[in-house]
């Protein structure tokens, strides 16, 4: 506690503007620490001191609230955590992480649906990374609790992705891969009724960005938006030419993403989509 007490004094002292990087690499080690130690109170406390010394646009901020979440005394508290850093942060290192605790809080709290469609989410918007299996795991056996055959193919694709130490994560989703071997017929999505044309795609929705009255301008734009992470595209033959991000299913999925896209200092609107 001498050192926690002897970080927390210097934090506080500390302006949102004069902050070290160094020290804010040591506070976070120390919260870890103690969190694992599993002194969550006092990690908590200094999780807390440190949050309020950084200015809005660390980027460290995202690590602070993943330990917080982590300290948390109740449920709820670390999903609100958990939700701000998928919301606010969507682009750090812990944007995969605090959708994998989400998900996980709602499966545990008994909401399996809304548990599936998070995983689902983690895997379609951060499909590489060491939550992959795990998140495959969980979202190939929701679907198949659901008779979604469509399930195996998750568990099958991440089965190589396992690591030879992970011999509990190999078992379970070899246990579930099993299940697929097993699955009756009638888990299968029913075919198209005989003399019925296939129903016609609906549109799809983006996030527009800007307009530019010059490609070259437009283009500028969707480069750096690129660098940043964002799929953006330039669309039009003339003028203007615009800059949309994305392409989206459903309108809800593109309202979420435009909530992401804000939280990184960028503004839009929805829109339809062009053909591709």
């Amino acid at each position: 506690m001498r050192v926690s007490s002897l970080l927390l004094a210097a934090l506080v002292a500390t302006t949102p503007r004069t902050v070290r990087s160094q020290d804010v690499d040591s506070a976070l080690i120390r919260v870890e620490r103690l969190i694992v130690a599993g002194d969550r109170s006092s990690g908590r406390v200094l999780a807390d001191s440190l949050l309020a010394s950084l200015p809005p646009e660390s980027p460290r901020i995202a690590d602070v609230l993943y330990w917080r979440a982590q300290s948390a005394t109740s449920a709820a508290d670390a999903e609100r955590d958990y939700l701000r850093i998928s919301i606010e942060h969507p682009f750090t290192a812990r944007a995969p992480d605090a959708l994998l605790a989400l998900a996980q809080l709602e499966f545990a709290r008994g909401d399996r649906s809304a548990a599936r469609r998070r995983f689902d989410r983690l895997l379609r918007d951060y499909p590489k990374g060491k939550h992959v299996p795990r998140a495959s795991l969980w979202s190939g056996r929701l679907a198949l609790e659901e008779r979604d055959i469509t399930g195996c193919t998750t568990l099958n694709a991440a089965r190589p992705l396992v690591g030879p130490d992970e011999i509990e994560l190999r078992n379970q989703l070899d246990y579930y891969i099993s299940q697929c071997d097993r699955a009756p017929s009638d888990t299968v999505t029913a075919p198209t009724a005989p003399n019925q044309p296939p129903a016609a795609p609906g549109p799809q929705f983006s996030v527009q960005v800007a307009a530019y009255n010059t490609r070259r301008d437009a283009t500028a734009l969707a480069t750096r938006l690129k660098g940043r992470g964002f799929d953006a595209r330039v669309v039009g033959d003339k003028a203007p030419w615009r800059v949309r991000i994305g392409r989206y299913a459903t309108r809800a999925d593109a309202v979420a993403a435009l909530a992401r896209i804000r939280a990184s200092q960028l503004n839009g609107m929805v829109v339809e989509a062009e053909p591709r």
